[in-house]
């Protein structure tokens, strides 16, 4: 599926963000674009990564946390009276 053409607005907006960038970083018109999209793609991939493991990496708890309860247990609790 291809993309329609862009309008005259679209077409200004985006040589305005790469003018910015290249002012920001020192490049040139074309070296900027060439590093917007570059970091426009490792976006995308870091992105795409992150569903691709969404919920199959469990990062273990921390020591200080797994040691101690996050509230004291009461001594007189129903569940501690069961025979």
């Amino acid at each position: 599926m291809s993309k329609s053409k862009p309008t005259r607005a679209e077409q200004l907006r985006r040589h305005r963000e790469i003018f910015e960038y290249a002012l920001a970083h020192g490049l040139t018109l074309v070296a900027a674009e060439i590093a917007m999209l570059r970091e426009a793609r490792a976006a995308r991939l870091a992105r795409q990564e992150a569903t691709r493991r969404c919920g199959r990496v469990i990062a273990p708890a921390s020591v200080a946390v797994a040691d101690r309860p996050l509230t004291p247990i009461p001594v007189d609790a129903p569940w501690m009276m069961r025979d």
